[in-house]
């Protein structure tokens, strides 16, 4: 009898503490952005006109397969970040994450309207790291690719890390990384030149809106608790 009681009172908190986070606005951004991930799945692929916009300095960049463990860096590398701040400075997570959230979207738009098909590398070696390049292409479809989301949310990561109260040792090291997988993301052929400005740009131009945004849904975005 007493299992039991303990029992239903253990379900009955469990109710509360989940419902409780749900009503946390902060887990909320969190979740809406990890929500969001499986469209870009959805939208990797023909729709409509696809355009190429492959040119002649693409030719140009090297096929680095090494940076491929870079690339795939990337997510964690975000999230470690979002966790930091979410701990440290709460502020500028909820700002971040509004980043990320409408930048993502605004990338998913563009797909709709304006969907480009990535011309990638074609001569692989035998290296852990060519086959690695070669299992991400089989995973990874090849459209999508104008604005890249790698250079969106890496862009909106510098801007939060320049914003930011961390150390300066760890502001340089984590600039630095950033470049690396801006750099990644032509490196190992996943994108053509011209979807690099285009994340850059999308990245600035997002921020003013996901910080307006922000304002009217959580007018109290900036209070720290």
């Amino acid at each position: 009898m007493f299992i039991l009681k303990e029992h239903t009172l253990c379900r009955k908190m469990s109710k509360e503490q989940f419902k409780k986070i749900l009503k946390n606005p902060d887990f909320l951004l969190l979740l809406i952005y990890i929500l969001s991930l499986p469209l870009f799945g959805v939208l990797n692929r023909p729709i409509g006109t696809v355009r190429d916009l492959y040119v002649p300095i693409d030719d140009l960049i090297p096929f680095v397969p090494e940076f491929i463990l870079i690339y795939h860096s990337w997510f964690p590398f975000l999230m470690a970040n979002a966790f930091a701040l979410y701990k440290t400075q709460r502020v500028e997570y909820r700002k971040y994450m509004m980043h990320l959230i409408v930048g993502q979207f605004a990338a998913y738009i563009t797909f709709i309207f304006f969907q480009t098909d990535v011309t990638r590398a074609l001569d692989f070696g035998d290296s852990f790291f060519d086959k690695l390049v070669g299992l991400t292409y089989s995973i990874d479809n090849h459209y999508a690719g104008f604005p890249s989301v790698h250079a969106l949310t890496t862009i909106a990561l510098i801007m939060v890390v320049l914003r930011s109260k961390f150390k300066l040792g760890y502001k340089v090291f984590a600039i630095f990384y950033s470049l690396l997988i801006l750099a990644s993301i032509l490196l190992v052929k996943q994108h053509v030149f011209w979807d690099l400005p285009a994340g850059i740009v999308y990245g600035v131009l997002t921020y003013p809106l996901a910080i307006l945004l922000l304002r009217r849904i959580m007018p109290n975005y900036a209070e720290k608790d």
